[in-house]
């Protein structure tokens, strides 16, 4: 005699996935907290288990409409327990519990200090910060702008002063297989099997030699070279450092603006707490006389 086979159980299929979903959304939390910012990422093909950033992203993002999709659907198969549960805490008790108003005002408290970027909730802005900058452990590591590897050859030749004709020819010495100019830095790795970095690096030193300079950078020139080069992840002595200037001499030109800073603040809240941008801050610490904007306002 064979056992009736059982049926299916929608409910019971329904808090699986929200309990799997929820597995996946910490998982995937955890990785997109710690992972290196998108510049880095995509210029050195970055990936964790065999998923690029995009991947990881993309997991994330599925498994977070999943886990709302099923939520409210557990919510409804529960609905009658649930409503009834209500009835009784509110029978029992007539009013509000400590527990809700305690378990609200710690809500809306992390809310007002995540918002305003205030410790606490501040920390764990500036940790995800601080682990996603230590995956650079090299200047290498950086592009030379945001987003580089989307650049064509001949593009980048144009922004960094490359000897065009010679970036080809080095890049045919090494094997790499170009089609030509209007190729982007990506289209180049993924051809041959490689990082925008790797193609980068064979001919970054093929500058076209600058006139002699005469005087300071102009803020169009600042502008130019360093922005989205992610010095707002920076501390300031870091970016001191970066553009060949010295922290106390940094600190000073942005003093005279009325900005006060410290050396291991990074940059892009220093910025904020201005109300100007980490380029405009640059731009202070290299150009002389340049004053930053005045917030919108003053």
């Amino acid at each position: 005699m064979t056992t009736p086979r059982r049926r299916l159980s929608l409910r019971s299929v329904i808090a699986f996935l929200v309990t799997w979903s929820f597995l996946v959304l910490t998982d995937t939390g955890l990785v997109l907290y710690v992972l290196p910012h998108g510049r880095v990422a995509y210029w050195t093909h970055w990936s964790l288990l065999g998923l690029d950033k995009d991947q990881w992203a993309g997991v994330h993002m599925m498994f977070g409409g999943l886990f709302i999709v099923t939520g409210a659907l557990h919510l409804y198969f529960n609905w009658k327990p649930f409503t009834r549960y209500l009835a009784e805490r509110i029978g029992a008790h007539m009013r509000p519990s400590r527990e809700l108003f305690a378990s609200l005002g710690l809500a809306l408290a992390i809310l007002v200090l995540a918002i305003r970027d205030l410790p606490p909730v501040s920390w764990v802005f500036d940790l995800n910060a601080t682990l996603k900058a230590a995956w650079v452990t090299d200047p290498t590591l950086e592009p030379p702008y945001g987003h580089a590897e989307e650049s064509t050859l001949a593009g980048l030749a144009r922004r960094l002063r490359l000897d065009l004709p010679k970036a080809e020819a080095a890049l045919d010495a090494a094997g790499l297989a170009v089609r030509g100019p209007q190729d982007t830095l990506e289209q180049i790795a993924r051809r041959n099997a490689t990082t925008p970095m790797a193609v980068y690096a064979l001919i970054r030193d093929l500058e076209i030699p600058e006139p002699p300079r005469t005087g300071p950078p102009t803020p169009e020139e600042v502008e130019a070279r360093w922005a989205g080069t992610g010095l707002g992840q920076l501390t300031l002595a870091e970016v001191a450092a970066r553009v060949g200037l010295g922290t106390d001499e940094a600190l000073a030109r942005l003093a005279a603006d009325g900005i006060a800073a410290r050396p291991g603040e990074r940059l892009r809240p220093l910025a904020e707490r201005a109300g100007v941008t980490p380029i405009d801050l640059l731009k202070a610490m290299l150009v002389p006389g340049f004053e930053p904007p005045l917030p919108a306002g003053d």
